[in-house]
């Protein structure tokens, strides 16, 4: 019990010192749900047919899952890693597993808590409220989110510093921006495109083409080894003495 009430302490401390930064906020939150009404607006302007709600907004949900797992969970790791009080303070292989517990556990709910605000800013474009609709894109996205973090994590383990993990990150979203792209553009490469994007995988689970049930136990496995091979590998370099 003493353990727990320390994680959830932590955790509360990383969640709030998350939401203070405008940045992350700006980028993560508040510009996917500005596209997402613009496209809206343009075709309705232009006549097109309208779609699902979920069809419509499940790579923006895909985008949203993707930015929390890498350029939060992961990135910021590397960051408060080589922080001087991770640095000075987390050595010792328990201190080790309750701040990466915290740490997950923080970025965990801010995921819920963009994807949540995301469905009540626009879904109403799409008609009323449905909680049946938002419990499945909550359960779709937070496994979407748990794909990414697996592939985030197995950066974080490696010996790489702040500043290279950001150029990392910032290409691979861009590739699966890319990859997305050719997909739609080039049918004939879209079935390959489709199988090495974890962006598209994504989407389509939103969209429910895929099982969401073996979708989910998948993600959960991966993230799980993802965080037991970070764990074993967080790179410390101690700078005070301990005696």
């Amino acid at each position: 019990m003493r353990r727990t009430r320390r994680i959830i302490s932590v955790a509360r401390l990383l969640l709030v010192e998350h939401l203070r930064e405008p940045t992350a906020l700006l980028w993560t939150a508040v510009a996917p749900c500005l596209m997402f009404v613009m496209m809206k607006q343009k075709a309705s302007f232009t006549g097109l047919s309208a779609s699902s709600y979920t069809h419509s907004a499940a790579w923006f949900y895909a985008y949203i899952s993707a930015n929390v797992a890498f350029f939060g969970l992961s990135f910021y790791l590397i960051g408060r890693r080589e922080s001087g009080f991770v640095r000075s303070f987390i050595y010792r292989r328990e201190a080790i597993t309750l701040f990466l517990t915290a740490h997950a556990l923080s970025y965990s709910v801010i995921s819920l808590l963009y994807s949540s605000a995301f469905y009540i800013i626009t879904k109403p474009l799409y008609g009323t409220y449905s909680l049946p609709e938002f419990l499945h894109l909550t359960a779709a996205f937070y496994t979407s989110f748990l794909l990414f973090s697996c592939i985030g994590l197995a950066i974080a383990a490696l010996p790489i510093r702040f500043s290279t993990a950001g150029t990392v990150f910032s290409f691979l979203s861009f590739l699966m921006l890319f990859s997305g792209y050719l997909g739609s553009a080039l049918t004939n490469t879209s079935n390959w495109l489709g199988a090495i994007n974890p962006l598209y995988l994504s989407a389509n689970i939103i969209n429910g083409q895929l099982s969401l049930t073996a979708s989910f136990s998948a993600a959960v496995a991966a993230s799980a080894i993802g965080f037991c091979v970070t764990a074993k590998l967080f790179r410390i370099q101690p700078i005070w003495s301990r005696y």
